[in-house]
């Protein structure tokens, strides 16, 4: 019995690797299967993502599918009309939206979504291994070391900070293509491309952090000895990639750019980096189940990757290096105060950590194969890695659940877990001139704007980005101030006439009135540079996909037997 299995794993490896994963993924979230939900407190990343993807599911579910993602925030985040999309990527939430209707609980499809996080990234980190490594045992236990790592771990299950998670998929993804480029087939740019553009659709400031390691790590192509010419070639090729990637993200940057630029100082916090640092030695030993740290597994890899340090050929050698710089990057060894008032787009050292857990999982998988030869000795040694982090997973459910308001979260129902989520006041990319009036705008009401205005309001609805009032007034005034911001887009019809662009110090609209019974509608219109960035990233993915179709449907199974 026991060899009819293992002729059948190895007759349909590729196809056992998957299931593999995906058990891994069931058994992941099978602890939060059993008793109630569990919801961040206000202020959490879990909390903010969620509410993020609410919107989308209340449009989605009434059948509107060109509303998918909703430019401004109608029916959640105060429901007055906030940005939330324009300055923080959606598209990779629109899974666990889909999910949620297909399971028809909003607790539900978030579980099945978390393991659909966890799956990828065991697949991402596989493949890509395997495609660099040739080897199939490297690849599975660079997985295992990567998606099980803590720093993963606490992430997804403990912070829930999805736009981090969705790092841990394309971050492969992008070290492949960067790989390619600098040290074996040039003409995979390409791949590169791909994998930065996912990263930037998933967390701009993690990316930002995690695209500057990679172009460091780029340096790894001068340990090889080629013509300049090549040489040259490579670095030019890098520069496509990167090009390729402002390209495919632009429907993103490009309004992003475009707000920033008009709001030019946004709410959100603004830390010391040196405030953020880490002892060096809580970079690997840490008293809490989920934090910003590699943990004592990441210990024991790192050690791994030092022991077999002298068996790395010259590019590994320096991507140790870089492994290295990061960490040290994240404790107080490094000179933070320096930098402080040059590097705050950073926001937290702890980003390095996500270079830092690919890096060791990567090299530590290759030191532990050049170390432990033997093939049973080498799966025992991947089921413990998988048994231990599994073992971490549970543990973590267990901590949660014996103190909940000692790691942030509300016990709710199952049912309520969606309405728990409709409602998140962290408004970060308010105007920091209208932030002072927030409580305001989440009153919706224009006669609380207008305090010395003889102004009665009769009615408030909200529609798919757009907000409608109706009021009465005694008398006709000029400068009538609306609870809602003003950002590029935001577009203003009293009684169906279009009022002139206008916000006052707070940058809250205002417009003029007549006497008597007005009805106004605030709507945020597409704006001209969302509209042609769309279509650039639209004509950019077709073309890549019409050049590299070939090569693209070579990647798809990305592992071949060997």
């Amino acid at each position: 019995m026991i060899n009819k299995v293992k002729y059948i794993i190895g007759k349909h490896l590729n196809i056992s690797v998957c299931l593999l994963f995906a058990l891994f993924s069931c058994l992941i979230i099978l602890p939060y299967l059993h008793g109630p939900a569990y919801i961040h407190q206000e202020g959490w990343d879990g909390r903010f993502h969620m509410a993020r993807v609410a919107e989308s599911y209340l449009n989605l579910s009434h059948g509107h599918l060109d509303q998918a993602i909703p430019s401004v925030m109608t029916k959640t985040f105060g429901s007055f009309g906030y940005p939330q999309n324009l300055f923080y990527p959606l598209i990779t939430m629109l899974p666990e939206v889909l999910l949620h209707i297909i399971f028809g609980n909003a607790y539900g499809g978030y579980l099945a979504f978390i393991a659909l996080i966890f799956f990828s990234t065991f697949m991402s980190m596989y493949i890509c291994t395997l495609k660099i490594t040739k080897s199939r045992f490297i690849a599975l236990l660079s997985s295992a070391l990567y998606g099980f790592s803590h720093f993963a771990i606490s992430i997804t299950l403990f912070y829930r900070s999805f736009g981090g998670s969705f790092i841990f998929i394309f971050m492969p993804i992008a070290f492949y293509g960067m790989y390619q480029i600098a040290l074996k087939d040039h003409k995979k740019w390409w791949i590169m491309s791909l994998g930065v553009a996912g990263l930037i659709l998933c967390d701009l400031p993690d990316a930002v952090v995690v695209v500057l390691m990679l172009v460091f790590s780029f340096s790894m192509t001068f340990t090889v000895k080629e013509a300049k010419n090549i040489k040259l070639t490579r670095i030019v090729k890098l520069i496509y990639a990167g090009m390729l990637s402002a390209l495919l993200s632009a429907f993103f940057l490009a309004p992003l750019l475009q707000n920033l630029l008009f709001v030019k100082n946004i709410s959100v916090n603004k830390l010391l980096l040196s405030n953020t640092v880490l002892p060096t030695l809580s970079v690997f030993l840490t008293d809490k189940l989920a934090s910003y740290s590699l943990g004592l597994s990441g210990l024991i890899v790192v050690f791994f990757v030092i022991n077999g340090w002298n068996k790395f050929h010259p590019a590994l050698k320096y991507l140790s290096v870089v492994l290295l710089i990061n960490l040290i990057l994240v404790t107080n060894i490094f000179p933070w105060p320096i930098f402080d008032k040059y590097l705050g787009f950073v926001q937290f050292v702890g980003r390095f950590l996500y270079t830092a857990t690919f890096i060791s999982a990567f090299l530590g998988a290759i030191a532990i194969a050049n170390i432990v030869e033997n093939r049973k000795s080498r799966y025992l040694l991947v089921t413990l890695f998988c048994s231990i982090g599994l073992l971490s997973v549970t543990s973590l459910n267990f901590s949660i659940k014996r103190n909940p308001n000692g790691n942030a979260v509300n016990i709710v129902s199952w049912d309520d877990f969606q309405n728990a989520t409709l409602n998140n006041y962290v408004y970060d990319y308010l105007p920091h001139n209208a932030f002072k009036i927030k409580d305001k705008l989440e009153q919706h009401s224009i006669a609380l704007m207008n305090p010395k205005k003889e102004i009665q309001q009769t009615r408030w609805t909200t529609g798919y980005d757009s907000i409608h009032y109706r009021i009465n007034s005694v008398q006709k005034y000029t400068d009538v101030v609306l609870p809602n911001i003003f950002y590029p887009g935001f577009t203003v019809y009293v009684n169906g006439e279009k009022m002139p662009e206008k916000y006052n110090k707070n940058n809250a609209i205002v417009v003029p009135i007549e006497k008597g019974i007005s009805k106004i509608d605030v709507k945020y219109v597409k704006t001209p540079v969302q509209i042609i960035s769309f279509w650039i990233s639209v004509i950019a993915l077709l073309t890549l996909i019409v050049l590299k179709n070939k090569k693209l449907t070579k990647l798809l199974p990305l592992f071949k037997k060997h």
